[in-house]
C-alpha cells in the first residue's frame, strides 16, 4: 500500500513537474513572440523615420509617348521613388535633363536642372538650382526655380528669370511659357537690353509684360 501510494505520489510529482516545464516554455515562447512583434514595430518606425525610397535606380531614361510618338524624355543619373506615403513623389537628387519632341520626333527644346521633384498625383515637376531651358529658336531661359505642369504643358516661375537670344537679354520676376519654351511671357521686366519687342511678337516667340 505504501508502495502504491509512493508510486502514485511519484506519478503526481512527475505530472506536476511536466506541467511546470510546459508553463515555463509557454512563457518563454510568449516572451520571445512579444519581443519579435516589438522589434518589428521598432524597425518599421525607424524605416519610416529614415524615409527610405521605395525604388531607386541609376542612369535611367523615362520616355513619355502619345499615339506611338515620343513627346518627351527624362534622363537622370539618379531617380528615387517614394510610393508608400500619402503623397507619392519622385526625386532627382542629382538633377535631370528633359527633352521635348515635335510632331516629327525632333528635339524642339530641353530643360535641365541640378535638382527636381515630381509630384506623381498632380503631375508637377519642380526644378531647382541652375535651371536652364533652351529651344530651337535660340531662346535660353535661366532661373533657380521652374515648374513644369505636365497636364497643361506649361512651364512657369514666380521668381527671377532671364531670357537671352541673338537680339539681347530680358529679365524680370515671374514667367510663363509653353513647355517647349515658345510663346513666353516675362512679368515685372527690368533691364531690357536690345530686344526688339515688336519683332518678337511678330515671330510669336515671346513678349514682355
Amino acid at each position: 500500500m505504501k508502495r502504491q501510494l509512493f508510486d502514485q505520489d511519484k506519478h503526481i510529482s512527475k505530472r506536476s513537474f511536466l506541467n511546470i516545464i510546459i508553463l515555463v516554455f509557454t512563457g518563454i515562447i510568449m516572451f520571445f513572440s512579444s519581443c519579435q512583434n516589438s522589434d518589428i514595430e521598432k524597425i518599421n518606425a525607424i524605416t519610416s523615420e529614415l524615409h527610405v525610397p521605395t525604388m531607386a535606380v541609376s542612369n535611367t531614361e523615362i520616355i513619355y509617348s502619345k499615339n506611338g510618338l515620343i513627346k518627351s524624355k527624362v534622363i537622370s543619373p539618379q531617380i528615387n521613388r517614394y510610393l508608400n506615403i500619402e503623397e507619392p513623389y519622385t526625386e532627382f537628387p542629382e538633377g535631370l535633363h528633359v527633352e521635348f519632341y515635335d510632331s516629327i520626333e525632333k528635339v524642339s527644346s530641353y530643360i535641365q536642372a541640378k535638382y527636381c521633384i515630381f509630384d506623381e498625383t498632380e503631375e508637377l515637376w519642380t526644378a531647382q538650382n541652375n535651371v536652364v531651358s533652351v529651344n530651337t529658336e535660340g531662346d535660353t531661359l535661366n532661373t533657380e526655380f521652374l515648374i513644369w505642369n505636365q497636364k497643361t504643358k506649361k512651364i512657369y516661375s514666380d521668381q527671377y528669370v532671364r531670357i537671352s537670344n541673338n537680339s539681347g537679354v530680358v529679365h524680370g520676376k515671374g514667367f510663363e511659357a509653353d513647355e517647349d519654351l515658345t510663346n513666353w511671357e516675362i512679368k515685372q521686366t527690368s533691364g531690357t537690353i536690345s530686344i526688339d519687342t515688336e519683332d518678337e511678337k511678330r515671330k510669336g516667340k515671346g513678349k514682355e509684360k
